[in-house]
């Protein structure tokens, strides 16, 4: 069996930054509007949750091999073609869409593992793709 392993850290500051500097417009390019409605429900964990989120689209991107569009990657995926699904039992899964779903396809993952956690200032994310 192949695997797909993809692995991200980031820093809670960086998001929060980066909201702060750019408003709304920054949450909409990077985040679906489920994500945004799931992190913005909780304010006092609302920039972890953002980061936790971010670093499992970094870490799918590099499971797929490719970047991610705006960070200097021709042929990278967009932000949003990686959406992070939270069931009620509290576990996470992936959906994808757009070119992710093409390399996904290409590579022929079926299935997605996803573990994440985070501290008051670290997020990370790993994730493994397989058949």
């Amino acid at each position: 069996m192949k695997l797909y392993l993809g692995t991200d850290i980031c820093e809670v500051n960086r998001i929060k930054k980066f909201h702060i500097k750019f408003n709304d417009k920054f949450l909409n390019k990077i985040f679906t509007t489920s994500e945004i409605n799931y992190c913005t429900m909780q304010p006092k964990k609302m920039y972890q949750s953002l980061t936790a989120r971010f670093a499992v689209k970094e870490a799918v991107s590099k499971a797929l091999g490719v970047g991610i569009n705006g960070l200097g990657w021709k042929n990278g995926i967009d932000f949003k073609d990686v959406e992070i699904i939270r069931s009620e039992n509290g576990s996470i899964s992936l959906l994808l869409s757009g070119k992710a779903l093409i390399f996904q396809n290409k590579l022929k993952i079926n299935n997605w593992s996803v573990s994440v956690s985070h501290s008051e200032n670290y997020a990370t994310a790993t994730v493994i793709g397989y058949l």
